[in-house]
């Protein structure tokens, strides 16, 4: 009877506990900083691909959906204008990327979200070779996890791929990200 009784406490704790609404992390707006590494492919090109720093600056808004669904805009600026790839003594640099996205994630726990991200890009390059500054569309997409330290205080890591087009000219760019971000 002893045992019965104190299954039944330990399951009714549980369900209790599991029926407990979440902290409202996640939502709301934010800023974010993020900081590491990005690859630049340029297709069918003689550019020898570099890897560079990269850092992005970028402020979202997210709102919960209910059953811990979290979906949400983000905008994104990454003003480091670094070499995506040489060719003997010529470089091509990208100046700046612009990007609007749309963010679907999901909150595992109380305090960590799991998401995906999809997202149009503009970016700024430079061609030494021809002398030329132009803009290229993106298309952007990634997966990513964010660690609620505080309800405000968010920490992340990120990869995501964008896909840029111009004429006939395509170029990849994977980075890869670590963020510290503050929720309001």
């Amino acid at each position: 009877m002893k045992k019965a009784l104190l299954t039944v406490l330990v399951l009714g704790a549980g369900a209790t506990a599991a029926a407990a609404p979440l902290p409202a992390t996640f939502t709301g707006p934010a800023v974010e900083i993020g900081a590491g590494v990005s690859k630049t492919d340029v297709k069918n090109s003689r550019w020898h691909e570099k890897n560079k720093a990269d850092i992005a600056l970028r402020g979202n808004y997210n709102v919960e959906y209910g059953n811990n669904w979290i979906g949400g805009g983000e905008v994104a600026y990454k003003p480091l204008s670094r070499t995506v790839g040489t060719n003997g003594n010529h470089e091509l640099k990208q100046k700046y990327d612009l990007s609007a996205s749309y963010i679907q994630g999901y909150r595992v726990a109380p305090d960590a979200m799991l998401y995906g991200k999809v997202g149009y890009h503009y970016g700024r390059f430079d061609n030494s070779a021809t002398n030329t500054e132009f803009g290229a569309n993106g298309l952007g997409y990634g997966l990513g996890a964010k660690y609620a330290v505080t309800p405000n205080v968010e920490l992340g890591a990120e990869w995501e791929q964008v896909r840029y087009k111009k004429d006939g000219d395509k170029a990849t760019n994977n980075s890869y990200m670590a963020t510290v971000g503050y929720r309001f």
